[in-house]
């Protein structure tokens, strides 16, 4: 029997690590009591522990290296300030497009789950879900679906990472990220770095925007909560209010235009081949003819079996050579790159999608024991007790078993499989009734040859064929996998380049590529997310000065107007709020601007504290 006890490893490292925070930060406490001494040094560095689960660092070594760096000689250029004045002021733009897009996504993502925590508990509101996707395809917008042949378009850098997060055969817009149950455990490491690398980059944003306005930055930090990392700057709030509306608008959406911009840096040196071309100078050897393993988990069944730095170069019947021409427009189908391939076909396709033709299989090898087409989502291979006995279906018939109408087929699967040459593979049954190409394989059984491929009605599991070289040498192996193909991507990590020198770590590069796809999904996410108009969120901020600024407008076109029909020696009805110095005094809402920023913020808040509700209930279910 199985123990249950390594599912609570995770829970328990968990707990260990926060009660060893817990006692050193009160041993520490405790040590630094009294000592009047340190005053100048905790200023600089403060560690405190807001809760047993919430740990911040503090300091103010780095207020003069923003300040220094915002306002250097360079910075004081007319052209280099009104450049970077204008790069901001893009940002501001930017902020309200994402602000206006992630309205939509909650939308979507809350009327989604909706329908389908409506479906669970057995009420019809899964018609509503329906309804969004007619829009979206009225409204020309892509939707993917496992189930379905994927389109071009799909096969962007953020949607493999969604793909590879999701595992699902119809991925909800939005999926909380939890360690151990939505992200893959071996990844831990590069969530939390590229977390804490988006964050730091988020709020580095504020602090440069801040400094190019002359405001004081108070200090910076980091913190953990939980599990999840994050930073945060303290700017001086008098000088913040007192700041110009257009100036506080640039440093409220700096940090999201700060990740959009990493998003875009990484995108491009990634799709334009750039990390690839860095470590190709660096000791590394580019693999054209497929990808090379880098790295299997230990609780993959695959480990110890394919060899590191193997070069896999075929996937059923599709080669993952980007120059390999076959019968099939495999660019158009699956990528342009080998690592493109690899991905697509182990996420985004079926048995159907990869191979070309079917098997030759005797009937009189059926091997029928009533339980290996059993088939469903908790077994989704059959419920057979041998485990090499698997359920097929004849390859000329729809892509959806239907067991009622079609008469269960179980073969040994090595034995149909491993003789895949090109002469027991077919298009129909006449292509087994051939005697001259099968007569040493069925002798006197010919009749009752058919052409058949595993059965694979769920996208959650199904048969793979594996082609590779060992590494320095062109022998073909083939290996059998039975099982989901995302667990497969997922634990076996493969990259396009090879070591040249053995002292070089092979991991590092699918490693840093890895990394790159999480920085560019978490800039993404902080992207649109931030922009929120909601509760603690920078978008809360931003849509009141939106506000203010449309109201400070129309009140100086109205005094305007009053100021041109007043006589020339009546006192003027509009006094110009903006001072000499630069700065402005704070400008309440109107009554009408406060019910609308109100009740816009409070709506989007309320959406978003469902999807994220609904989320977990999902997982729950």
């Amino acid at each position: 029997m199985e123990s249950s006890y390594p599912s609570l490893l995770p829970v328990l490292w968990f707990l260990g690590i926060w009660a060893l925070a817990n006692i050193a930060f009160t041993l520490y406490r405790y040590i630094q009591k009294g000592r009047s001494n340190d005053a100048e040094h905790s200023e600089t560095l403060r560690v405190e522990l807001a809760s047993p689960l919430h740990l911040r660092v503090t300091t103010t070594m780095f207020n003069n290296v923003v300040a220094a760096c915002a306002q250097c000689s360079l910075t004081r250029c007319p052209l280099v300030s009104w450049l970077i004045d204008g790069f901001y002021r893009v940002g501001v733009c930017v902020s309200f497009v994402s602000m206006v897009v992630c309205v939509g996504v909650l939308c979507t993502a809350a009327v989604q789950i909706a329908a389908r925590i409506g479906a669970k508990a057995g009420y019809p509101l899964a018609d509503a879900w329906s309804m969004v996707l007619e829009v979206q395809r009225y409204l020309g917008v892509a939707h993917f679906d496992q189930r379905a042949t994927p389109h071009v378009g799909s096969d962007s850098q953020h949607s493999r990472l969604s793909r590879r997060l999701v595992g699902t055969p119809d991925p909800q817009v939005l999926r909380p990220i939890i360690p151990g149950v939505t992200l893959p455990t071996g990844h831990l490491w590069h969530y939390l770095l590229a977390l804490s690398i988006c964050a730091i980059i988020h709020e580095l944003g504020h602090a440069f925007a801040a400094a190019r306005a002359r405001v004081p930055l108070r200090n910076l930090g980091v913190f953990v909560m939980g599990i999840y990392p994050g930073a945060f700057v303290e700017l001086c709030k008098t000088k913040l209010d007192q700041a110009s509306v257009g100036s506080r608008l640039s440093i409220v959406c700096a940090g999201v235009w700060h990740n959009a911009v990493t998003a875009l840096l990484v995108f491009v040196l990634v799709r334009s081949g750039g990390l690839g071309a860095v470590f190709s100078h660096t000791g590394w050897t580019r693999v054209t003819n497929g990808v090379v393993i880098s790295d299997v988990a230990s609780n993959s069944p695959l480990h110890n079996r394919i060899p590191l730095l193997s070069t896999v170069y075929r996937i059923d019947d599709v080669y993952l050579q980007s120059n390999y021409s076959n019968t099939w427009n495999t660019n158009d189908r699956f990528g342009e790159t080998s690592i493109a391939r690899w991905t697509h076909i182990l996420t985004a396709t079926t048995n159907r999608d990869t191979n070309t033709a079917g098997y030759c299989a005797s009937t009189v090898e059926n091997m029928d024991d009533g339980l290996c087409c059993e088939m469903s989502p908790e077994f989704p291979l059959g419920e057979s007790p041998d485990n090499d006995v698997f359920c097929f279906e004849r390859f000329a018939q729809s892509s959806k078993l239907s067991l009622s109408k079609h008469t269960p087929m179980c073969f040994d699967l090595r034995s149909v499989l491993e003789r895949s040459d090109a002469a027991n593979r077919c298009q129909s049954d006449s292509d087994c009734l051939q005697p001259n190409q099968r007569s040493h394989l069925y002798t006197g059984k010919q009749k009752s040859s058919i052409c058949v491929l595993p059965s694979s009605p769920f996208a959650s599991s199904r048969v793979v064929r594996i082609y590779y070289h060992l590494p320095n040498n062109q022998t073909e192996h083939m290996l059998l996998y039975a099982g989901s193909p995302t667990e497969l991507w997922l634990d076996v990590q493969v990259s396009s380049l090879c070591p040249r020198y053995p002292y070089l770590p092979h991991t590092l590069p699918s490693w840093i590529e890895t990394l790159m796809q999480y920085i560019l999904s978490f800039s993404l996410a902080f992207c649109l997310l931030n922009a929120l108009p909601a509760y603690y969120l920078d978008g809360d901020l931003a849509f009141k000065l939106l506000i203010t600024a449309v109201e400070q407008r129309t009140r100086v076109a109205r005094a305007t107007k009053c100021n041109i029909l007043a006589s020339a020696d009546s006192k003027p009805l509009y006094k110009k709020e903006l001072t000499d110095s630069g700065t402005e005094e704070p400008v309440e809402l109107s009554r009408g601007g406060q019910m609308v920023y109100t009740a816009v913020t409070a709506l989007t808040t309320a959406l978003l504290g469902w999807c994220i509700v609904g989320s977990v209930l999902l997982l729950a279910l």
